[in-house]
């Protein structure tokens, strides 16, 4: 029994009658100490540590669960095998309820839990079916006030339509309507979070949470990044952990039955005392580009580092700066000191070196994009600020109408057949933007269907949202778009017609813009190869997962693209895993290019997996010499 977790673990972390910090661990030797778990090792659900919630959410005074979802939580829908906990949404009438799903707490359970700071995590493989919400989360067990007023802590969640996309939030403010919420969230590339198991973790401590995905560290909360300071209530309580997919709602979306049932699987949901050591930086990098890595929430003293990298640079400090060129793999690094050996690592894929596929508007020549509407002052005119970004002889000069919260941009086009490499960033938007007055302001791009959407039925048939920033600096620059959203599931790759710009959105901005050289830049050489012809290898990324009882699996994401930037679907791809493991495997791309190897051994201890493609035979011509990432090192 469990119900003094709280009290036991604040004794853990007392040091000289106080909590250690954040700031002060480093100072001491304190390893992380396990507080609560579940494995998931039986044959059903151990229900003295999660309590079955059932129903539409109408028995719990919240019809809907709050967030206008679909489902009817029912105890069948949730199955423990193979190690691991299965959620499974399927297509299921439950008296007013067109489909059944699964959710989990541990609140007020005999051997349940609820706490106050530490380290949380699961290891989570997320569905992929549109309309699909899975989530990993916290509440407080016994708030004082409403929701949201005595906080709510999401580490996890995603959308069926927007699996690559991971983002962790925290809930406050004032009751509903005038309720808060800020969130961050980690984008993968050219794959996505669902195509195999990752770690999903916070750590809390006082006025500090910090969100996880596997060794890389997303995004930090404090109460400066909220409204008012005092919203800040996360350490007055004892929180307990929920699980479950809804389906629909407020975030989920249209339901696609056609991809029903799916599964949300959790290989295990542990706690710790602290945190353990981990990795910031970018692990999506342009090619031919420099990025720093820095080891961050580091416990011990007198530390000795050594790092890995494809790249071959080193370093014996806790940071490492990598030259990234054509090709991603892994960067390790083992910590040393008086706490022991640890290791952390991270996996990075290198975009594909782009170059101009498509002119959209030139504002010289006609272009590819059919400006059919604007709310501001546009006017093309000689370019104002010719310089060696942008020498062209005309720009648009575009005033914000100051009147309009979302000024909007917008125009037709007929190259964009398949926004799939749009979001894996085989391609990419550009434009050149100069400001008379400079300034820090972001940029949209929209992608629309025009046959679905209108002015006020958002989300439906907006597909994607890419975003850029500008610098206040003088003269033009050159902006490229990354993906920020996938929006709604219903509008498919090859539905986008429309192309819609947002600058500085949510304000009312009246400041003036001149904008050039709208382009989509592709992977493909310029547009000179418009058939495919050839397969490559894009990427190659391997980490290790639990296979529980301390064991290890070494797993390798293989990403086949051909020479036009597209998924290679059916591909059998074969390979080697080494380092630790050493063993053959062999298997087939999905519709994403994507193949998942998991070694057939678990192994224990602090391992590292390797792995090599060997081979791809496709209805295509391998090209194994302009393959990048056929290795990781």
């Amino acid at each position: 029994m469990l119900m003094n977790q709280k009290r036991a673990m604040q004794a853990l972390v007392m040091v000289s009658g106080g909590l250690v910090s954040h700031a002060a661990m480093a100072a001491v030797c304190q390893n992380p100490t396990p507080v609560w778990q579940d494995e998931f090792n039986g044959t059903e659900l151990d229900t003295s540590k999660w309590e079955v919630m059932l129903g539409d959410g109408c028995s719990y005074g919240i019809c809907g669960w709050g967030n206008n979802e679909l489902q009817s939580y029912q105890a069948e829908n949730l199955t423990v095998a193979d190690g691991k906990l299965t959620i499974t949404a399927k297509k299921q009438r439950v008296k007013g309820s067109q489909y059944t799903s699964g959710r989990i707490r541990t609140a007020n359970m005999p051997n349940g839990g609820e706490w106050t700071y530490g380290r949380f995590e699961a290891s989570i493989k997320l569905p992929t079916g549109t309309g699909m919400w899975p989530a990993f989360w916290m509440l407080p067990t016994e708030p004082a006030e409403g929701w949201p007023m005595s906080g709510e802590i999401d580490i996890l969640e995603a959308t069926g339509q927007a699996d690559m996309i991971a983002f962790g939030t925290i809930h406050y403010g004032n009751a509903y309507p005038d309720n808060e919420w800020t969130s961050g969230r980690i984008i993968k590339q050219p794959d996505r979070w669902s195509d195999g198991f990752h770690e999903y973790a916070v750590e809390w401590e006082p006025n500090e949470i910090r969100w996880y995905v596997d060794d890389i560290l997303y995004s930090v909360k404090t109460p400066d990044d909220l409204s008012d300071p005092a919203f800040w209530t996360f350490d007055n309580y004892n929180y307990h952990f929920l699980l479950n997919m809804a389906v629909g709602g407020s975030i989920g979306g249209v339901v696609d039955d056609t991809q029903l049932p799916q599964t949300m699987e959790v290989d295990y949901v542990r706690v710790y005392d602290f945190g353990q050591p981990s990795l910031e930086g970018p692990h999506i990098v342009d090619a031919n580009s420099q990025a720093t890595y820095q080891i961050v929430d580091e416990a011990g003293t007198g530390s000795n580092y050594s790092w890995n990298a494809p790249t071959q640079q080193t370093s014996s400090t806790n940071s490492l700066t990598v030259d990234w060129a054509e090709q991603g793999g892994t960067v390790t690094a083992d910590i040393t000191n008086s706490c022991g050996t640890s290791r952390v690592a991270m996996d990075v894929h290198v975009l594909p070196v782009l170059s101009t596929d498509h002119v959209l508007d030139n504002f010289e020549a006609d272009g590819e994009l059919t400006i059919t509407s604007w709310e501001g002052q546009y006017n093309e005119v000689p370019n104002p600020a010719s310089d060696a970004v942008n020498s062209s002889a005309t720009a648009l000069e575009y005033v914000r109408s100051s009147a309009s919260l979302y000024d909007v941009i917008a125009g037709t086009t007929s190259v964009i057949t398949d926004a799939g490499p749009l979001i894996a960033g085989n391609e990419a938007f550009y434009m050149d933007v100069y400001m008379p007055v400079p300034s820090k302001q972001e940029i949209l791009i929209q992608l629309e269907d025009s046959s679905q959407a209108t002015p006020d039925n958002y989300p439906t048939g907006r597909h994607s949202k890419f975003i850029a920033h500008t610098e206040a600096v003088a003269g033009w620059q050159r902006l490229k778009f990354v993906l920020e959203d996938r929006v709604d599931g219903g509008t498919t790759d090859v539905d986008v017609d429309t192309i819609v710009i947002l600058i500085a959105p949510n304000s009312n901005n009246g400041d003036t813009y001149y904008l050039d050289n709208m382009a989509i830049y592709g992977a493909d050489g310029g547009g000179q190869e418009t058939t495919a012809t050839t397969a490559v290898v894009s990427d190659v990324t391997t980490t290790t997962v639990s296979a529980g009882k301390g064991l290890k699996k070494a797993q390798s994401t293989v990403t086949v693209m051909d020479n036009t930037g597209a998924p290679v679907e059916c591909a059998t791809v074969t390979g080697q895993f080494t380092g630790d493991w050493s063993e053959s495997a062999n298997g087939v791309t999905d519709a994403n290019g994507v193949v998942v190897f998991t070694s057939s051994t678990a192994l224990s201890g602090n391992v590292s997996a390797n792995f090599c493609v060997d081979g791809v035979q496709s209805s295509l011509t391998f090209d194994s010499a302009n393959s990048t990432g056929m290795c990781t090192q």
